[in-house]
This record gives structure tokens, sequence and C-alpha cells, in this order.
């Protein structure tokens, strides 16, 4: 049967063009998220400064959280003591070793890393080996390769996470759409071929020879397509990951890696697709008995099968169950880790079951489709009721087009908007003074002690992690630390006190949120031991606890015991409140302290809001780059599916005009059609994203309805109802340019 199933694709390419072209562009959009994957998981970064190393000896960014079997990156550089370039030296089979300060300043005693060269007839593994030995127990560790690099940029271990994490979820969405779309393009292919299997079967075909026939098909098309997918999935892949530098999550120097992995897996999701497609849509064929079979294949079987009501009901059922996840377990901005999957999965249980649905739909909406198009809407009507399946097949990509594309746009708006309010709300300051070289001192003080100044304080930003008492509330990123200066953290934090006193706020010390407090345990002269940004512990009292906004998950450290564990060691940032009417006389001063003062700058509020705009604005096109991607394989799928099934109507347009219908009475009872289709597939397709965005736009906003422009839903809409409306008339009209005889001759 492989030799036929050889012949069958060499002379009906058309049946398989639209089952081709999803295969290949799915297998594309798979590597790509692959791609991204393993460039995150091998995060090479080739050394640059340290390119003439052997090895390099660096501080260990990894972290094992307390309590825990996960571990983590930190947010700072941790640095080497200077006193193991000696012990590294004198290492057998060492040539040298020479400390590198990379991000100036390093702390006394400490240097970034450590380059090492081999002595020769020493391998860099083997070398390797010998210095892990000598520093057992340090917190370091080695690195070679394009490892070395690391020592350079170590926030790219940081940006490997957030990778992996980002192309794991875009990747799993991209996988069950290109499979669903996949399976669908290839059950209607082989269903417009039903009067060709059912003659098989008439002729002797038996039922395993059918099914071997199939399979064969499957196969050969899958493989072809995967190999096709190879170019345009590592340029897709490179791409994005180019869309992920650019908005930061990656820092430039981390390298674009794509090897076999992306591609074997982009191969087993095309291959599991086809075949399962491909099983599902033969199976009726060949299981009918032989003297029915070309009597069947003429009619229609209304009667939806037990796997797509088992899957369908699956399907909605973990919908369901992220959606309840959702609004109850989830917050912040995790929340759309679940919510993201789930309109997926509710676009793909409707479609599904889009069978059943559609004729109910088609029901409802046949009353104005006849009253607006006429005789052409009746027959409209007639044709997607008689014919409910083929439909329901068209249909299906339209749900999963506008349900993707409407939840997955508003998740986004709606984070968007989030974000702003937060950020809007956690801006106390009216002004932010910016040093290019570490803050004197005496600098918060002198701003300050300028007329109209409510309160100035430094500012450094951080994580760290605690490690006792048990925080079963800490997540894999620890806590934000904000390092703030005692005398002006009250004006310038958006907290409100509830014991104790942000003035405390010095030496080893700490501030934290009243509820978080609660939870360790601690209150007021209690201690806590944390591990700051950079590896180092601490032992902090609690010198107060505050209130603040859910979303506000940060402790409060002072700024000079904080700042030396940052890579940059020092304060750069001074956050300025004003008294009540005095906020742009305060901004004038401080520009004219800038304007005197070298390596000063200032933001006012309005800058900082830009400034947060431009920066979201990135992240997001970034996020948009990779939904679009998804959400335009939906819509190919579209122009696919719609196509294909009306080329393949090529005999029935025939008779039509045989029996006296015009070209224009066609084309406008395909209009009518077009517009039956698009408005089952939107209604469907909506139903789905408002099943997600409800729950999401409660629990992530404590709202009803997604925030976001109404716009955005009427151009999902405008660009499904023109998809539907020119992958329709197109071929149609392209068919109806044969003449009527000769199209009523084709075969099926």
């Amino acid at each position: 049967m492989l030799g036929l199933a050889v012949r069958t694709l060499r002379y009906r390419k058309g049946a398989f063009v639209a089952a081709f072209v999803a295969m290949v562009l799915g297998a594309a959009m798979v590597m790509a998220c692959g791609g991204l994957m393993e460039t995150g998981i091998r995060t090479a970064v080739p050394p640059r400064q340290l390119a003439g190393a052997d090895v390099v000896v660096a501080g260990e960014q990894r972290y094992d959280i307390p309590g825990t079997d996960e571990s983590t990156v930190l947010s700072e550089r941790v640095r080497v003591d200077d006193d193991l370039v000696a012990t590294v030296a004198a290492v057998d089979g060492v040539a040298t070793a020479e400390g590198h300060v990379l991000d100036a300043p390093a702390p006394a005693g400490t240097v970034d890393a450590i380059a090492v060269t081999a002595a020769p007839g020493v391998g860099a593994g083997e070398l390797r080996e010998r210095i892990d030995a000598a520093l057992d127990g340090t917190a370091t560790t080695t690195l070679t390769g394009d490892d070395r690099g690391l020592a350079e940029l170590p926030e790219a271990l940081a940006s490997s996470v957030d990778l992996i994490s980002l192309a794991g979820v875009f990747g799993g969405w991209a996988i069950m759409v290109s499979m669903f779309g996949v399976a669908s393009m290839l059950a209607l292919s082989i269903q417009q071929r039903g009067r060709e299997l059912a003659l098989l079967r008439a002729t002797g075909a038996t039922p395993g020879q059918l099914r071997r026939m199939v399979l064969g098909e499957t196969l050969l098309l899958s493989l072809v397509a995967t190999t096709l997918a190879l170019v345009p999935g590592h340029y897709l892949g490179r791409f994005l990951f180019e869309r992920m530098t650019d908005a930061g999550v990656v820092p430039a120097g981390v390298e674009f890696r794509q090897g076999w992995i992306p591609v074997v897996t982009a191969a087993g999701a095309a291959l599991i697709a086809a075949i399962g497609g491909a099983l599902v849509a033969g199976r009726r064929a060949a299981a009918v008995r032989p003297t029915q079979a070309l009597a069947e294949a003429s009619l229609e079987n209304r009667t939806m099968g037990a796997w797509r009501w088992v899957f369908g009901l699956l399907a909605l059922g973990g919908g369901m169950a992220l959606a309840v996840v959702t609004m109850t377990v989830m917050s912040g901005p995790l929340t759309s880790s679940t919510a993201g999957p789930a309109v997926i999965l509710w676009a793909i249980g409707l479609a599904l079951l889009s069978p059943v649905l559609t004729r109910a739909l088609t029901a409802l909406l046949q009353w104005p489709v006849r009253a607006v198009a006429g005789f052409s809407g009746q027959l409209a009507v007639l044709n997607a009721r008689g014919r409910s399946a083929r439909t329901a097949a068209v249909v299906t990509p339209i749900i999963m087009l506008t349900g993707i594309a409407t939840g997955t746009l508003y998740l986004q708006s709606t984070e968007e908007a989030v974000n702003r309010e937060s950020f809007a709300a956690g801006l106390v300051a009216d002004a932010v003074v910016t040093t290019s070289d570490p803050a004197d001192a005496e600098l918060a003080a002198r701003i300050a002690g300028l007329p109209g100044v409510a309160g100035a304080s430094e500012l450094v930003r951080s994580a760290g992690f605690v490690e006792a008492p048990h925080d079963a509330a800490q997540s894999d990123e620890g806590w934000t630390l904000q390092g703030v200066t005692a005398a002006g953290a009250a004006a310038t934090t958006p907290v409100t006190v509830v014991d104790g006193a942000l003035s405390g706020l010095t030496g080893d010390t700490v501030a934290l949120d009243a509820e978080h407090a609660r939870s360790l345990g601690v209150g007021l002269g209690d201690e806590l031991t944390m591990r700051l940004g950079d590896g180092a512990a601490a032992t902090l009292r609690v010198v107060a606890t505050f209130d603040a906004a859910d979303d506000y998950d940060t402790l409060l450290l002072p700024a000079d015991l904080l700042a030396p564990h940052t890579t940059s060691g020092g304060v750069h940032e001074i956050l300025v409140a004003a008294e009540d009417g005095a906020a742009s006389s305060v901004v004038s001063q401080l520009r004219e302290l800038a304007a005197a003062t070298p390596g000063l700058a200032v933001a006012d509020r309005a800058a900082l809001f830009d400034d947060y705009g431009d920066q979201q604005r990135t992240l997001a096109f970034a996020n948009y780059t990779i939904v679009l991607m998804i959400v335009a394989y939906a819509a190919i799928s579209v122009i696919n599916v719609l196509s294909a099934s009306t080329g393949a109507r090529r005999r029935e347009f025939g008779l039509q005009r045989l029996t006296g219908a015009t070209r224009a009475q066609v084309l406008r009872m395909v209009s009518a059609e077009g517009v039956l289709v698009a408005a089952v597939g939107i209604v469907l397709g909506t139903l789905a994203s408002v099943a997600t965005l409800v729950p999401f736009s409660l629990a992530r906003a404590d709202q009803l309805t997604p925030s976001g422009s109404p716009l955005i839903y009427l151009a999902v809409v405008a660009v499904a109802l023109g998809l539907t409306l020119t992958a329709t008339l197109l071929p149609a009209w392209q068919v109806l340019r044969q003449r009527a005889a000769a199209a009523a001759a084709t075969a099926d």
C-alpha cells in the first residue's frame, strides 16, 4: 500500500496541499519555540574579555532555596575572594592565574573572576577538575568553553530561567494549536476523498490495507513537511530571539542555539498530529462494509463520533479547571500562566464539539441570514444544515482564531493596565535624581534640605531570600529588596506603617509587610536571617511593619547596607517627594542642582511614566510577537480550510449552473455561507475567550471585564470575517471560471 500512497500524493496533490501547509507552518512554529528553549537551557555566552583563558573561576550564582528542592539564580554578581587567586595558581597544570574586575568597583579583597591558562599538554577539562578539587567548599564555579562568558555576563543565567519559562509556555501553546490544526486539516482532506476511499473498499481493499495506505500518505507528508520546515523554523526562532533581546528579556551577548532537539520535537508533534488525524478520519471509511461504501460516500454522517465527545468534554473540563485555579490560587503576574492555556483548551473543546454546536447556532442564525440575503441566504442555510460536518470543519479554525486572538490580546492589555496602575500607586515621589557614579553619602541630605521638599531617600533595588524563620510564601524569585534612607523613607515609599517606624532603618535592620511578618511569626525586635543578592548572609532586626498594596512584595532595608551587596556597589538613584503644591518648584531646583553637578540628571513624574510606558511597550511587543505568531498560524488555517473546502465543491457549483444558476447567484450564495460560517465561528470563539477573560480579570484586576479598547475585539472580528470571505470567494470565483459542464463532470 506504500506504493499506492506515493502515487496518491503524486497525482492528488490538491487534496493534500492544505494539510501539507499546516504541517510545515506548525513544525516551523514548534521548532522556533524549541530553539528559544534550547537557547535558554544552553545559555551560550562566548567570552570577550576572558577569551584568552582556558578556565574561568567565578562566583557561584546558583542558590538552593531553603526548605525546598528548588534552586534559583542570585540577582547580583557573586564575587570571588582574591586570596583564591594564589590557591588556583598553585594547582598543578596552571600556567597563569589572574584576577579580573569586570564590574568596577569591586569591594576590597574581591575580584569578579579568575582567568586561568593551562600549562602545555593540559586540557581544559582536566584542569577544571583539578581546580574544582582545590576550591571545594568555596562559593565558586569553574567555567569552560562558551560558559566562560557567564563570568562576564552573570545576568544571563537569570535571563535563561525567564527565557525557558517563556518558551515553555508559548511552545506548549504552539504544540497544542499546531497539532489540532494539522489533525483538523488532514481529517478534512481525507473526508473530501470519501468516494475514492469507498471505491477502494468496494473493489476489494481490506480495512487494514486502507489504514496502511492512509498512514503511509501521512508519514510521507509529515516527513517532507518537517524537512521543509527546517529553514523557516530556524529563521523564525532567531527572529523571536532577537525580539526577546530587544525587549531586555535576554541580555546582549547570549547566542541563539537551535540544535536537533527542537527539530525532533517538531517532527514528533507533526507526526503524532498527522497520524492521529489520519486514524480518526479514516476509521469509518475502513470499517464500512464494501457493499455500503459507495452509497455512504455520497451521504454525510450526521452522528458525531464518540472520540469528539470525549476529547471535547475533556478539553472543556481542563479549561474550567484552569479557570478555577486562576481565580482561587494564582495571583500577580503568574495569573496569566494558567489563563493563557485555558483559552486554548476552551477553543479546542468548542471546536471538537462544533458539529453539534454548529447545527444549533445555524438554526438560530437562519432567520436573519434568510431575511438579509433572500434566496441566496436560504440556499446557504440549507447547505450549512445539510452538510453540517463540512460546516463544522470550516468553522473550527475560525473558533481557534477568534478565541485565541481575543483571549491572548485582552490578557496582555489587562496585564499592562494592572501594571500601569500598580506603578502609579507605587510612585510616591515627585522626582528621581540619578547619578552616573555612586552618589555621595550627603547628596540625599542636601536634597532633603531644599525648600518645598517633604523627604528624600536613596533608592537601591535588589532581591533576596528569607532563610530563617522558614518562609512558606517565598517564591523562587525571592523578595524584592529596596534600600532606603531612614529619614526620607516614610515620604517616598507607598506604605502605611502599622508598628514601629521607618526612621529606625539604620544598621542591620529591616521593615516588612505586616501580613508577611505574621506569617513568619516575627514582630518588632525579632531577627530575620536573609541571603542578599550577592549571596552574602545577613541577620536583620525588624524595626517596622507596614500595610501596602497586594503586589508590593518588598522588604525595606537601609540603603547603605544593601548597596555594597549589589553589582554596581553604590547608590545611583534618589527619590524626592515634594510638599503639597511644591512639585514644580522642587523639580526646578533639582534641575538647577543637576546643571551645576556633573553626572546628575532629574526626571519628574511625567518622565518616569513615559519611561515606564516605553519599557512596557518594548516588553509587550516581544510578547505580542509570539502571540501573533500563533494567531497568524490560526489565520492561515482559516485560509487553508476554507480554500480547500470551497475548491472541493467544483462539481456542486457546476450542477447548480447547469440547472440555471448564474455565476453571480452562486457567488451570492457562497458569500451568505461565508458570513454564516464566520458568525458561528466568531460566536463560539468569543465564548472561549470570555470563559477565560472573566476569571482572569476577576483575579488580576478585581473587575468582571478585561481592560483594553473594544476596537481590539472589533479588529479580531473584522479579520475573521475578512479572511473567511476572502478564502471562500476567491476559490469559488476561480472554480466558476471553468465551464459548467466540465465542472459538473469533475469527480468529488
